[in-house]
């Protein structure tokens, strides 16, 4: 992906995409299971093609671009999306997301300029949520959001991050607190 900056109101706009996302059981097992993606030089997908690979990387890129923070893929998100479909989607969604890519993939997505992607997108979330299943776009929205802000770069840099929430307090007499002690048991 390049590297051009784009307005905030631009930004916004794209970002319009992610709002409404749910997460799924296969998420949510990927998240309380600690999945992460790793952070090799030389990556090789576990599920993706290297094609599709290439293709995930654009369009997190597009759903949370690089603007005063990082990007998606900058937190890595398309390695997180392999690994989630590697080891915790369910077949179903694992053919979901490999239809929706190859769909993607023969329309010529790649080659279209950046705005005529951001089109596409619409379009795909605009038809999300239609039928009985989860669909491709809702399925990469909200692994892309899970990917991105449970990352260091997204929990670090795109959200409030405080690494010692509130203040210590050592010595505090017993009564400030309700006088009650925490019992053992």
């Amino acid at each position: 992906m390049s590297s051009d900056k784009i307005s905030r109101r631009k930004a916004l706009e794209r970002t319009s995409l992610l709002l409404g996302g749910v997460l799924t059981t296969s998420i949510w097992t990927g998240v309380l299971s600690g999945c992460e993606a790793p952070k090799e030089l030389d990556w090789s997908p576990k599920f993706m093609t290297k094609d599709e690979a290439m293709l995930t990387e654009i369009i997190v890129d597009i759903l949370i671009p690089r603007t005063e923070t990082p990007g998606a893929s900058d937190a890595l998100v398309h390695r997180f999306i392999d690994e989630m479909l590697d080891g915790y989607f369910n077949p179903g969604e694992q053919k979901t997301v490999r239809d929706g890519l190859k769909e993607l993939q023969e329309t010529g997505f790649t080659d279209l300029s950046i705005d005529k992607r951001i089109e596409v997108l619409l379009e795909l979330s605009g038809k999300a949520g239609q039928g009985s299943s989860e669909s491709f776009f809702q399925i990469m929205r909200s692994t892309t959001l899970l990917g991105y802000f449970t990352s260091e770069v997204g929990a670090t840099q795109a959200l409030a991050h405080d690494p010692i929430p509130g203040t210590y307090e050592g010595c505090i007499p017993i009564n400030k607190y309700g006088g009650k002690s925490w019992s053992e048991s």
